[in-house]
């Protein structure tokens, strides 16, 4: 038989418990379940939409058939324990009493929703809880954080390869000198709070659900991170969200970021390479490829950077409740980012493979200025899948940008120099993906100054052009301005660099944009380097090498653009 009860908000029920005998279903019809004794259940329960909310003093829930909560409440003065196992939940665990799990609940996680612990709850959950987390592909690496005290990688074993001849799970360690990537692969280790993990689950691209069990974190945690400035790790740090919920990174309390950068770094695996992937951005309210967020999913990884400064440079990162969010609906590994304000995202890729694009953004700030602002601008963390470039722009002290934040100017123009990496041969298109607010109305131009092309990219156009394989970083320029006009043409052509002599004096005009990296060598005829010259800015340069009269091999390299010339010297 079904016995169908419908309880509507907070009655309690008479202020007794609830038991379903074998072969009973009990229904919930609306409103919220109130019980105030014991639940046993040896039948079936219907319960897709209410709350129960168990609000006695001391209570337990027992049985042997499990409960799909839909949303479970413990009330404020009860001390509930869930004494079978199996029982799981779909919504929100909120605790403002006592809850002792004894692993006996699980935390659901599907396409759609991934069930939370409301960290609003002022008591406490005692005991292992499992947290799943869907995968919608199992390929590759994903970076995971553990939102349990000491839970350990063999929490893994079952959903990945722990004994894998390649490493198939790291942690990160920004004070090496070489990769900061190391193997943590022993089951027995602890997945510390906060820390984030580097996790292979195989080549498969079927879904997966992993779970992992532990007693959950709830409160105040911190986290002390470094900027050594080392080669390779350059002061990233890889965390972990630490709770049993989503987080958001632009809470108005709960947060303490000292000496840390305000960017949020996102790695999402690769379709094709089991090892390889790419990184987006989210900065001050910018997302680098319209999904990155400031919402931060439970178990996600994500990288931040520790500011630059005298190094070391220590930072703290801190947070409490404050920063939790009940919303269910965030998948793992970035979400979907809303409400943008004005900016322009570029795109550059292969054109015969929709998936090597790369993005990168500008826009303007009153706060910004031409060089990097870690509280307005974000790095670029090179992808590490060899079929995707490497697209990002420069500010004027040479950092590489995914979000370039830009000064406003009363100027017409402003001239952006972009850096793009390729691994193969191939043609590559530039292209906008993107434009909000102002920046449609500005003319916009990529400039290509090896071929002296200019391409209008609005309206759908884009630039195409056949590339080797190579790192290019002063080829290419984003033109923005108000009127077509102020567009200079950046012609091709031997007039970029001009070298010759006057009275004992070597003169050299550079009109190659954003050229800050030229060496200028001066070989006599046998190739012997008699003087070396760096060149920081383009424009007119004067050096009196005191040379004997003759004849000199005078040479200029920058990184694209290279030429030596025969000069007779006539010493005064």
């Amino acid at each position: 038989m079904i016995f169908a009860l419908a309880l509507f908000l907070n009655h309690p029920g008479l202020s007794q418990g609830l038991i379903i005998s074998p072969g009973t279903s009990l229904v919930g019809a609306g409103g919220n379940i109130v019980l105030m004794g014991a639940a046993v259940n040896d039948g079936y329960v219907i319960n897709n939409t209410n709350t129960v909310i168990f609000a006695g003093v001391t209570q337990s829930l027992s049985g042997s058939s499990p409960v799909l909560f839909n949303n479970l409440t413990i009330a404020s003065g009860s001390t509930t324990s869930i004494l079978t196992a199996g029982q799981t939940l779909s919504g929100i665990l909120l605790s403002n009493g006592t809850l002792n799990a004894n692993g006996n609940i699980t935390l659901l996680s599907t396409v759609t929703q991934t069930a939370l612990i409301d960290g609003s709850g002022t008591g406490e959950v005692f005991g292992d809880v499992t947290m799943q987390r869907y995968l919608s592909s199992g390929f590759g690496y994903k970076y995971f954080g553990s939102p349990f005290q000491a839970a350990t990688v063999g929490e893994f074993g079952d959903d990945m390869d722990l004994a894998a001849p390649f490493a198939s799970f790291y942690r990160y360690d920004e004070d090496r000198t070489s990769s900061g990537w190391v193997s943590y692969v022993n089951p027995a280790w602890v997945l510390n709070p906060m820390w984030g993990y580097a996790v292979n689950f195989g080549s498969s691209a079927a879904a997966n659900t992993v779970d992992v069990t532990g007693i959950v974190n709830n409160g105040n945690l911190s986290l002390t991170l470094y900027n050594n400035n080392n080669l390779y790790t350059k002061g990233f740090n890889l965390i972990g969200n630490p709770y049993p919920s989503p987080i958001d990174w632009k809470a108005p309390s709960g947060w303490t970021k000292t000496n840390i950068d305000d960017a949020l770094y996102y790695f999402k695996s690769s379709t094709t390479d089991q090892y390889g992937g790419t990184y987006s951005t989210y900065m001050n309210g910018i997302s680098s490829d319209g999904f990155a967020a400031n919402i931060i999913p439970s178990m996600q990884g994500f990288f931040v950077h520790v500011s630059d400064g005298t190094w070391p440079v220590t930072g703290t990162l801190s947070m409490n409740n404050d920063v939790r969010l009940n919303n269910q609906a965030h998948p793992f590994i970035k979400s979907k980012m809303k409400g943008e304000k004005p900016y322009l995202r570029l795109v550059s890729g292969y054109s015969d493979d929709s998936t090597s694009y790369d993005p990168l953004v500008v826009y303007f700030d009153e706060k910004a200025t031409y060089n990097f602002d870690g509280q307005l601008d974000a790095l670029k963390l090179f992808n590490t899948d060899s079929k995707t470039t490497n697209f990002y722009s420069f500010g004027e002290d040479g950092r590489r940008l995914s979000i370039n934040a830009l000064p406003v100017t009363g100027e017409n123009l402003c001239t952006v120099r972009l850096g793009i990496k390729t691994e193969r041969d191939g043609e590559v298109i530039f292209r906008i993906e993107r434009l909000e607010g102002d920046f449609n109305y500005k003319t916009i131009y990529l400039s290509d100054i090896i071929t002296g092309s200019r391409q209008e990219l609005q309206s759908g156009r884009q630039y195409k052009i056949n590339l080797v394989a190579d790192h290019y970083q002063n080829r290419f320029f984003l033109l923005l301005s108000n009127n077509i006009t102020d567009i200079p043409d950046l012609t091709s052509g031997e007039d970029w660099i001009k070298i010759y002599t006057a009275r004992g004096i070597l003169k050299v005009e550079i009109k190659l944009p954003f050229c800050k990296n030229g060496i200028l060598k001066i070989n006599n005829i046998l190739g012997q380097t008699l003087f070396v010259y760096k060149i920081y800015e383009p424009g007119y340069h004067e050096f009196n090498p005191i040379l004997k009269t003759g004849i000199y091999i005078v040479s200029f390299n920058s990184d694209k653009k290279n030429i030596s010339e025969k000069i007779f010297f006539e010493s005064q």
